[in-house]
Order: C-alpha cells, then structure tokens, then sequence
C-alpha cells in the first residue's frame, strides 16, 4: 500500500523546488566528499519532505531491519516531461541533484494532489492554519 502524501500547495511546492542547488562538481550522492553547504542542503531537503509531504527520506530495510534505505515511493516517482522517453531507464534518488530534487517535488506534488481530488483549498489552508496555532500555543501567554 502507499503511504499517505499530504497535500501539499503550490507555495510549498516552489519552497521545496527553491531549495538551493549544489555547485558544479558537488557531491552527486550522500556520502562522497559532502561540504558543510551539501549537508545543510540535504538535511532542508529531507526536512521537507517529512513536514511538507509527510514522507520520510529513509525507511528501515525489508530485508535487513539494522539498515536504512531511500523509501521506495521516492524512487518510483517519475523524473522528468510527462512526454520523455518512457523507455529511459530511472535515475536513482539523489536529493542533492537539482533536477533530479526538483522532479521528485513536482511528482510528490502532483501524489499529492492526485491522492486528495476532494480535498479543497480551503481545507488544506484550514488545516495549516490550526497547525501554526497549535505550534505557536506553547508560547502564547495566558
């Protein structure tokens, strides 16, 4: 079964999509030769994806419960134009590849919206809404 994705707006969206790209010759994958930016980078983008989509960026392993891998449901959001070549083999899920990030958005957007057709605007700003009182309230004066 797939996970819940929470709906996400297009002001969300184009935050996540905003997220600032890696230089050329940064690191293509978590792990090789990361900088303090390339860190900070991923740990915003993961943030992202847990508070913006609900969707957490590793999940423990099937096979190995000790292990942590990319959630699945990452890897099989489709990379690109609706109309490119469908033969074309999937990248792997790399959060700190611009192109590659702002795809995964867009599909995790477009789950999003395709999971909740009767979700309304109203609703999803509602919900945001009693969420931003409900982190403010601890720090409200009584």
């Amino acid at each position: 079964p797939q996970p819940t994705i929470m709906p996400i707006s297009i002001a969300d969206r184009d935050l996540g999509v905003d997220i600032p790209n890696v230089p050329q010759g940064g690191a293509n994958h978590l792990g090789d030769n990361l900088g303090a930016n390339d860190i900070r980078r991923a740990d915003d983008r993961i943030t992202w994806l847990k508070n913006y989509a609900g969707v957490d960026y590793m999940v423990p392993d099937p096979n190995n419960p000790q292990a942590r891998i990319v959630n699945p449901v990452l890897l099989n959001i489709p990379q690109g134009p609706p109309n490119a070549n469908p033969r074309q083999a999937m990248q792997p899920c790399s959060i700190l590849n611009h192109d590659h990030w702002r795809h995964l958005v867009v599909g995790i957007t477009a789950m999003s919206n395709a999971n909740k057709p009767s979700v309304s605007p109203i609703k999803v700003l509602s919900e945001k809404i009693v969420q931003i009182y409900r982190d403010v309230k601890p720090f409200a004066r009584v």
